[in-house]
């Protein structure tokens, strides 16, 4: 395996070892790496899983946290030509098995759960030649071959693969070439402006193409030096004062404002840029970040199908700047003004192909323009301004985009419940939750309601308020 023969991801860190290889370049729980000993690390892990038989072209599912071993096994398995997929650990191993339905997985390294690891069950066509630890890691990885039917389901020249829900809460798989990922990497790392000196942090899963384009894809592109840490609190990611000469921070709204309020009230003050990856807060909400970090924060407006839309800085009268080689423009009017439609300089690939009228879809009888589901009010030259919601049932929760089409459905699972409604409300900060209100069969309290919700959805989609819209009698017998 050459250079030239590597993926996008290893390509980049091959470019930054000669320009500054020694430097400190992630900081995660148990070490720091610079960019050589990066490159050491995956060098022995592509060579370990080369050992198993997996090569160019394979899809390799990625089931973990924020941890070293999550990066160090990207940069392997680009150096090998095989195809990287992250998998939301959030959700067990529902996703993991859902993908492989969809798509040729050739290999998954996921991290056990505490106890319980029990064997993964693949689909009926799979074969399991191996499972093993990985050396020197508490993560098993299985080697697979996938049904034959399904090996025609990835582009040729893709190099990374992530997962997204459509307003009726099917799952799309969405392919990146090099070339995307190249562009949304230095699309991040302009806007956000890293560089060496610059301390990148987050705090919110790198699942999330979010987190994942703006965060990862940014350092990559970047000299910066990025801290992360398995489901940590924004505080333990955050690095001493001094140690460097720009501070990033990537995270959601209620993060850096649990973050700000901790520091006000212990009187002290921290310069930093905060980063929202959320185009639909309220410019009011900033205020409170603005006093504390010193600058207003930061806004993207993204859409998984393609990336980083545009930047705006959080303030009044601040436009959205598109990012190189996008176009936005107004679509119909809608309760929230117009919808924002995008043409970007990369198309939109994707299995299932996206119907015209989806979000990341075609607009009908211009392909080249894209939906976005997002609404926007827009100035008269055509700037875009406030992203003041959606227009579809999508939302955005905890930094993952979510249908809330999808927990109606899994709470009619319910025994009891006969109709489910769910709505995204926000709290007084402006952070969003999902209010779930039903109907149900009975005259007593679904005492195992919490239960039920927990079983059934992701913890970023369990509803945070319930409402029965039928509640039984007051002197009912609960």
């Amino acid at each position: 395996m050459t250079v030239s023969d590597a993926g996008q991801f290893y390509r980049w860190l091959e470019e930054a070892v000669p320009r500054a290889g020694s430097q400190r370049s992630l900081d995660s729980q148990d070490t720091t790496l610079s960019r050589r000993g990066l490159i050491i690390r995956a060098d022995k892990r592509a060579r370990e899983l080369a050992g198993l038989k997996v090569g160019a072209g394979d899809v390799v599912a990625l089931s973990m946290g924020n941890v070293a071993e999550f990066v160090i096994l990207l940069l392997a398995v680009s150096k090998l030509g095989a195809i990287a997929m992250p998998i939301d650990p959030a959700n067990g191993d529902r996703s993991l098995l859902a993908a492989a339905r969809r798509l040729p997985i050739r290999a998954v390294l996921r991290r056990p759960r505490g106890l319980e690891n029990s064997p993964l069950e693949y689909p009926e066509g799979y074969a399991l030649h191996s499972r093993r630890k990985l050396s020197g890691s508490l993560l098993e990885v299985d080697v697979l071959e996938p049904p034959g039917d399904l090996r025609s389901a990835v582009p040729g020249d893709t190099e990374f693969i992530l997962e997204a829900v459509s307003p009726n809460g099917a799952v799309h798989d969405i392919f990146r070439s090099g070339a995307h990922l190249r562009w949304i990497g230095e699309t991040a790392a302009a806007r956000l402006e890293l560089g060496a000196g610059t301390h990148l942090a987050c705090s919110q899963a790198f699942t999330s193409p979010r987190f994942f384009d703006a965060v990862v894809l940014g350092w990559l592109a970047s000299e910066a030096r990025l801290a992360m840490a398995d489901n940590p609190t924004l505080e333990s990611v955050l690095p001493p004062l001094g140690t460097y000469d720009r501070l990033v921070v990537v995270d959601l709204l209620y993060s850096l404002q649990r973050t700000a309020r901790a520091l006000k009230a212990a009187g002290a003050e921290r310069e930093l840029l905060a980063v929202i990856p959320q185009a639909t807060i309220a410019t009011s909400h900033g205020k409170l970040l603005k006093q504390v970090f010193g600058r207003p924060p930061v806004q993207l407006l993204c859409l998984e199908e393609i990336g980083i839309l545009g930047t705006r800085v959080m303030a009044r009268g601040e436009r959205f700047e598109a990012s190189p080689g996008v176009e936005l423009r107004p679509g119909k009017t809608s309760d929230g003004g117009h919808e924002v439609l995008a043409r970007s300089p990369h198309p939109v690939r994707t299995r299932p192909a996206l119907a015209p009228g989806e979000p990341g879809g075609p607009m009908a009888g211009e392909t080249a323009w894209i939906h976005t589901g997002y609404a926007g009010h827009f100035g008269a030259n055509g700037s875009l301004g406030e992203v003041p919601g959606r227009t579809d049932s999508l939302v955005n929760l905890e930094g993952r985009r979510a249908s809330l089409r999808s927990i109606e459905a899994a709470m009619r699972k319910h025994r009891r419940i006969t109709e489910a409604e769910a709505e995204v409300e926000y709290d007084v900060d402006g952070n969003p939750f999902v209010h779930l209100r039903y109907k149900a069969t009975g005259s007593t309290a679904l005492d195992d309601l919490e239960e039920f919700m927990v079983a059934e959805l992701p913890p970023y989609l369990v509803p945070r308020q319930h409402t029965r819209l039928d509640p039984p009698p007051p002197d009912a017998d609960d």
